[in-house]
């Protein structure tokens, strides 16, 4: 054998060689409404759990990534731009995100997986939460009310009054306060709840919360970013501040947060996206809400020393004290 023919064999073998290397990688978009870093937790779980499942970035995976940066108009060009690498799958986080995509990703057959979508049902991304849709099933980022409130009661034994903020504008909002009144009504407690149409207007509508045992933060935009107003007038009133997220417990705000792992819903995302690379159709893969196992508690004692509000003894030896 010459050694032009070698030469040629070996030219064929190198090219079947990066053909078949190309053709088994996979392409995952994830379309992220802004970079956070609670959200980069839900990304590197997601990541994380696709690797356990044979998924490896930089070996048969490659990740496509853009975000909107917190910008709703530049959701659709971001996803555009993803939909142009010819993704397999694509994870998208966050309702505005996901409800972005039903319009803007032109492949109505390209399979989606949500995360901290809030409300997956009122929000059009799925049907029921018995089953995905064609294109999309997820995890919500949604705090379970009873489980919640639970919590609550064995953290602030005496309370019988609980106040929570939400925007009337907002759907999730809505459906989150309708959800947290049965379920306060379930387990005896008496629920004011108060509408605050703009963060501007959280001094004034605070000031309402008076007489309540503990005031209950949902993780929407509105309320979040109201915190240190809303902290202000508690702080007077003695009043702590039980929230959905994690981020202003670390900034003296907040005496407690109780929120499903972001990190675990992400890993619960993953899941999803292995099975449905794997074959399975977003139709027949339930949504999922966080269970038990997935909260995780925050508590800060100087919040509490200072509100002079005692820690059961119950909790005494939970590891999750932020400034033992």
């Amino acid at each position: 054998m010459n050694m032009n023919r070698i030469k040629a064999l070996f030219a064929v073998s190198l090219f079947s060689f990066s053909v078949n290397a190309l053709a088994q990688e996979t392409v995952i978009g994830i379309a992220n409404i802004g970079p956070h870093p609670a959200l980069e937790q839900g990304i590197n779980g997601f990541k994380k759990e696709l690797a356990a499942q044979g998924y490896v970035e930089g070996e048969n995976t490659k990740y496509i990534y853009g975000d909107a940066s917190f910008t709703p108009s530049m959701i659709p060009q971001m996803l555009s731009t993803i939909e142009a690498a010819k993704p397999a799958l694509i994870l998208t986080i966050t309702t505005p995100v996901s409800q972005a995509a039903l319009s803007s990703v032109k492949n109505k057959e390209l399979p989606m997986v949500f995360l901290y979508a809030s409300q997956p049902v009122e929000a059009g991304l799925v049907p029921s939460w018995r089953h995905g849709s064609a294109q999309f099933t997820g995890v919500t980022g949604a705090n379970d009310s009873e489980v919640t409130l639970t919590f609550a009661k064995k953290l602030f034994p005496d309370a019988k009054k609980f106040g929570v903020m939400y925007a009337p504008g907002e759907t999730n909002d809505i459906v989150a306060i309708r959800e947290m009144e049965v379920a306060a009504k379930k387990l005896g407690l008496e629920m004011m709840k108060v509408g605050l149409d703009s963060p501007s207007e959280a001094n004034q509508r605070a000031q309402m919360l008076s007489g309540v045992d503990f005031f209950y933060a949902l993780a929407s935009n509105n309320i979040q970013s109201a915190i240190p107003a809303i902290a202000s007038v508690t702080d007077r009133y003695k009043i702590p501040i039980l929230s959905e997220e994690t981020e202003l417990i670390r900034k003296g705000m907040v005496a407690v947060s109780y929120a499903a792992s972001y990190g675990i819903s992400g890993e619960h995302a993953g899941t999803m996206a292995a099975q449905i690379l794997k074959g399975k159709k977003p139709s027949e893969l339930a949504p999922m809400k966080p269970s038990l196992d997935d909260y995780a508690p925050l508590i800060s004692r100087k919040r509490f020393a200072e509100l002079g509000i005692a820690i059961p003894d119950s909790f005494r030896d939970c590891a999750c004290f932020i400034d033992d």
